[in-house]
């Protein structure tokens, strides 16, 4: 078995090397063939593939430049970096990518994040709906980037107009509309918020258990925290190790709900849909990217996913 281990490292080992000097631009293969720059360029990729982000950073910003000539570079930088949670130097780094006209998916989806947590809405714009037009290799951030642009021009659009753009969204990702349609009635304070809240948390076909507990927040919100109560309590006992329901119940036990998540604030929404999003991408094993956005939840709404 070790054998075997140790030929897949080699034979991974050669296809780096293949790949790093496929991609690099002839001009540029002086700066960077070197022993000590091929060495840094795979333990980066290497360590960032075992989830070792702040060690990857370590050797991949020794790299300076590679962006320009090695076209998967800067996605794997912006990994590490957001990973390892250096989200001021994405972004730098992103703005520098745009400045050299290198901008990427990432840097952009990155850039857009920032501008949203610093309240910048407008700027947020502009860089979800350059994330809009961008292939992916992964269809799920086809959905990000529609879902984004979505929800950062709310403060543009009524209820229905916003309701149409959520229903356009690829019927492919039917549950993940679902709860957004939830939070779209919660965000405009509908009536029909609570009714859309009980018809996804009693789904038989689809565990939406996470939910009960955004349901328990807003009945709280919205001065029902008698039903809130209740409804913890029926939940505990079909989902007794759910962490944010237990988390409620002695909140409420100590009262002091301290109010992480607020369903009328579009960044907290968004990063509830990145958080899903890293669900979806690591029941496929894609961790690398899974905590990449998982990390860019934290960074909007830390109180919260940092539970």
């Amino acid at each position: 078995m070790n054998v075997i281990k140790i030929l897949i490292k080699s034979i991974l080992h050669l296809l780096f090397v293949i790949i790093f000097f496929s991609s690099l631009n002839a001009k540029n293969l002086d700066k960077f063939n070197q022993g000590s720059q091929i060495s840094n360029y795979f333990s980066g990729v290497l360590l960032l593939n075992d989830n070792q982000y702040e060690e990857s950073y370590k050797f991949l910003k020794k790299l300076d430049g590679l962006e320009e000539s090695h076209i998967n570079f800067s996605s794997r930088y912006l990994f590490s970096l957001v990973n390892s949670g250096k989200l001021t130097d994405a972004f730098n780094y992103s703005k520098k990518l745009e400045k050299k006209e290198l901008e990427n998916f990432e840097s952009d989806l990155i850039t857009g994040i920032y501008y949203l947590k610093n309240n910048k809405l407008d700027l947020a714009q502009k860089y979800f709906l350059k994330l809009r037009k961008r292939k992916s290799q992964f269809l799920i951030n086809d959905f990000v980037s529609s879902s984004l642009l979505n929800w950062v021009s709310l403060k543009d659009l009524d209820i229905a107009k916003a309701q149409n753009k959520i229903d356009n969204i690829n019927s492919r990702f039917k549950n993940l509309k679902d709860i957004q349609n939830v939070f779209l009635h919660c965000f405009y304070n509908s009536e029909k918020a609570e009714l859309y809240f009980q018809t996804l948390t009693s789904s038989e076909q689809v565990d939406f258990s996470r939910y009960n507990y955004f349901y328990a927040t807003y009945l709280n919100t919205v001065g029902k925290t008698e039903k809130a109560k209740k409804f913890v309590a029926t939940s505990l006992k079909l989902y007794p190790r759910n962490l944010l329901l237990n988390q409620y119940k002695l909140d409420d036990e100590n009262k002091k709900h301290s109010n992480n998540f607020n369903c009328q604030n579009s960044s907290h929404v968004i990063a509830e849909i990145l958080y899903i999003t890293a669900n979806a991408l690591s029941t496929q094993n894609i961790y690398d990217v899974s905590n990449f956005y998982l990390n860019l939840s934290k960074y909007l709404n830390k109180n919260f996913y940092s539970f």
